[in-house]
């Protein structure tokens, strides 16, 4: 066996093997037609576009006769253009992927900076009724009010605040607004 060959494993036990492995031990293997053909006809029988792609390199090996070694390097120039073209495309979307991850990071900031502002809102002061202390005109229906209450429940629930300064203040308004709610509710 040359050196950088891959040992010849128990034929049985490769038909378990996934479709690249397989092409690998092909391309290793590109004098044993015996082999090649198992390797074609194994990747035939699978339902997958992967393995058919696999099949169909296997099959060009078998037709060509081509080395291990001249399959690797590239023939031509127009090799070379695609393998250029190929790595500017890549360079391409790594500089899209960073781009979209720094939007998401810039994101997540901002929703933290809203998050913690939202818990620092306080309901306004105890002047001017119950109503208007819960953002609602005096002659609000029931129906608005019970919509306010879910909405404030949602909006200040202390679950929601992972820091403890925001939980601590999320949860002095929640009550703030419960009592407030259940005064309207009592009173009406």
């Amino acid at each position: 066996m040359a050196a950088g060959t891959i040992p010849l494993p128990n034929r049985k036990s490769i038909q378990s093997w996934p479709s690249a492995r397989l092409l690998e031990l092909a391309e290793a293997h590109v004098g044993d037609r015996d082999l090649l053909e198992f390797i074609q006809v194994e990747l035939k029988r699978r339902d997958v576009e992967v393995a058919h792609a696999a099949a169909q390199r296997v099959a060009d090996l078998l037709s060509r006769g081509v080395a291990p070694a001249a399959a690797a390097a590239p023939a031509d120039d127009e090799d070379e253009d695609a393998l250029a073209q190929r790595d500017l495309r890549i360079g391409a979307l790594k500089a899209r992927i960073e781009a979209l991850e720094q939007r998401v990071r810039e994101s997540e900031m901002r929703a933290t900076a809203a998050e913690r502002a939202l818990s620092m809102e306080s309901l306004p002061a105890r002047g001017g009724g119950l109503l208007r202390r819960v953002h609602l005109a005096d002659t609000a229906p029931a129906w608005l009010i019970d919509a306010a209450r879910r909405a404030f429940r949602l909006r200040f629930h202390p679950d929601r605040f992972a820091d403890p300064l925001m939980k601590s203040r999320a949860e002095e308004t929640f009550k703030e607004a419960e009592e407030v709610f259940r005064q309207i509710s009592g009173g009406s």
